[in-house]
């Protein structure tokens, strides 16, 4: 088969690889669709932890070709999408039930090879099957979106919440209608690149905001008089990170959802968070909540066609990496085998 392969940072190429056994408990599926991530493009740098030689890839659908002893949860010609990421399940994390906390966590396209290939091997329970309104391109943004459930979870949107949403790529468009679904209003979304706020907009977006011309905290404050009652930073920056503590009210949330480089770093101030009341928290991975991403999909709750805008072939993937690190992307699927 071929395959994209990460040999160190900064290092790729396309190369022959063996369609890979398998065994007890694995499932080998014919990729239809993988995503680029940021989380590829941070592993792509040296950015994040990661076993090299790698086939990256986590946001992933396929059809499964082969299963091996043991298997019953799926079989040849189900249409699957997969979760990535692989537990212990006995550590003090999984038997508290915060299994995406997991003191052993790895994951397919970080530790094990993934979906840049044109067969990838999953542990067969990683891997869900589709309902027939799912389409195999909709599948492979299923992950995402189950992080932006778990997102929405841990922000306590409700309805009414006032929400700002800094930064309008694939994440924050998926945040945003998911905001919406759960009745906040208004949604602020601040997001330099016009294509982006265009989709904000029609995805119904209270108000669409461009940093680069708006003052953005001014704008926030006049719409909700006293701060956002949820603030979202979706971007991945230092600057918008720091914004963030910046729009919500006294008593307001912060998520962190965008992933910082983990050299990066921002000033906070104590104080402030204690006399503001403010909750600050993270948003990592998807535990539980694959399964409602995929009843989402199914349902038309949450739309993902219009999110992607460019396909590659798995022959044109350094540039389709290329392009993903650009503006004009909002999400790039490689689609191995076409």
């Amino acid at each position: 088969m071929k395959a994209l392969v990460f040999h160190k940072p900064n290092v790729v190429s396309i190369e022959e690889r063996p369609i890979p056994a398998v065994g007890q408990g694995e499932a080998l599926l014919k990729v239809h669709a993988c995503g680029i991530c940021g989380t590829d493009i941070h592993i792509l740098h040296g950015e994040h932890i990661v076993k090299f030689p790698v086939i990256p890839g986590h946001e992933f659908s396929g059809e499964i070709v082969e299963i091996g002893q043991g298997v019953t949860n799926v079989k040849p010609g189900d249409r699957v999408t997969v979760d990535p990421n692989i537990t212990d399940k006995t550590c003090w994390f999984c038997r508290r039930g915060e299994m995406h906390l997991c003191e052993n966590l790895t994951a397919v396209g970080v530790n094990y090879d993934g979906g840049f290939a044109e067969y990838c091997r999953v542990p067969a329970e990683q891997a869900y099957p589709l309902p027939d309104s799912v389409s195999l391109d909709d599948a492979a943004l299923a992950e995402p979106l189950a992080c932006c459930i778990h997102g929405m979870d841990r922000a306590g949107v409700t309805s009414g919440s006032s929400v700002v949403l800094l930064g309008a790529g694939s994440i924050g468009l998926m945040l945003l209608q998911l905001a919406k679904s759960a009745g906040a209003a208004p949604v602020i979304v601040s997001e330099p690149d016009e294509r982006k706020r265009t989709l904000a907009a029609g995805f119904g977006a209270d108000i669409v905001l461009d940093p680069t011309m708006d003052d953005v905290a001014e704008r926030v404050i006049a719409e909700t008089h006293v701060g956002a009652d949820i603030v979202v930073e979706s971007a991945g920056r230092p600057e918008t990170a720091a914004l963030a503590l910046k729009l919500a009210r006294r008593g307001g949330t912060v998520l962190q959802f965008g992933v910082v480089g983990p050299d990066s770093t921002i000033a906070i101030s104590p104080y402030d968070v204690f006399y503001r009341e403010l909750t600050l928290c993270g948003s990592f991975v998807n535990p539980f909540s694959h399964a409602r991403a995929i009843d989402l999909l199914a349902r038309e709750k949450v739309k993902v066609a219009q999110l992607v805008t460019h396909r590659f072939p798995l022959v044109s993937a350094a540039e389709a990496l290329q392009t993903a690190q650009g503006r004009d992307a909002v999400k790039i699927l490689i689609t191995p085998n076409e």
